[in-house]
């Protein structure tokens, strides 16, 4: 016998009226048209869904940007298909674009830094304050850990905990100033966005790469839209790199880290 499919709810968040309208076919729409705090992007209508509305357990949720679609090349009908697909062997899916962006660095807090000096050493106090410690610049992700934009779905066990380390960032963030909170809210060169914006965005990835208990299943990445850098033009190289790091999470043999860093410096010469 089968067992019953679990129901699958995708979101795509509407800021304006020009989202609304350009909502896509098969997403329900998450209402953030008054965008009360647009300095926490898409943290602040996920926050509020999750802290306000009930929640089924065997069910997935996912919330988009109105970028998803042109990020990705994937219909909410997809979506849902690969959803379905993996919903037995997982608790997470992703669908991270900019492959190139995951595959190249050790992990997304690295991928940060290198346009954000500073980053991780924020990054790192936030989680030392929230009682979390992580060695950021030691942490290897590969394809399954990615996630950027919050492109991902999951269940809601995996939303409760992803909320509840957010939280931690957003009560810094909202507290009183401190030298902390400075460099969490530090404005960046996109489109003047704090710090805190690119933090946020990579919690999921954090949890995936330290609780392993989480099962997550990634979309081959590789067919998604690529970054705008010239990453772009060794896609060879960046298959290489995330089998290597991918090989090392399940067998820890230290050549395959020595193999990454012999084709980054070898990208890195070119």
């Amino acid at each position: 016998m089968n067992a019953v499919q679990p129901d699958i709810h995708l979101f795509q968040i509407a800021y304006s009226e020009a989202t609304l309208a350009a909502v896509e076919p098969g997403y329900a729409v998450l209402d953030n048209l008054a965008n009360p705090r647009p300095d926490w992007f898409e943290y602040w209508p996920i926050r509020r869904f999750l802290l306000e509305q009930p929640l089924d357990e065997r069910a997935f949720y996912g919330f988009f940007s109105p970028k998803f679609g042109r990020k990705t090349s994937l219909s909410a009908a997809q979506v849902r298909a690969f959803v379905a697909e993996a919903a037995p062997r997982a608790d997470v899916v992703l669908f991270s674009p900019q492959p190139d962006m995951g595959a190249f660095f050790l992990n997304v807090f690295e991928q940060n830094e290198t346009f954000d000096p500073g980053f991780i050493d924020a990054c790192t106090q936030w989680l030392e304050a929230a009682g979390r410690p992580v060695p950021l610049r030691q942490l290897v992700m590969d394809s399954r850990q990615v996630v950027f934009s919050n492109y991902f779905v999951a269940r809601p066990a995996f939303w409760r905990e992803w909320l509840a380390l957010n939280e931690t960032l957003f009560a810094l963030c909202e507290g009183p100033d401190s030298p902390l909170r400075g460099a969490l809210c530090q404005p960046t060169s996109y489109l003047g966005a704090h710090r805190k914006v690119f933090i946020q965005e990579r919690s999921a990835s954090l949890l995936l790469a330290i609780q392993p208990h989480w099962r997550s299943v990634a979309h081959d990445p590789f067919g998604f839209g690529w970054s705008m850098t010239r990453m772009r033009e060794h896609p060879v190289d960046a298959f290489i790199s995330d089998a290597l790091k991918l090989a090392w999470r399940e067998q820890r043999f230290p050549e395959y880290l020595s193999a990454f860093a012999e084709v980054r410096q070898r990208f890195a010469g070119g």
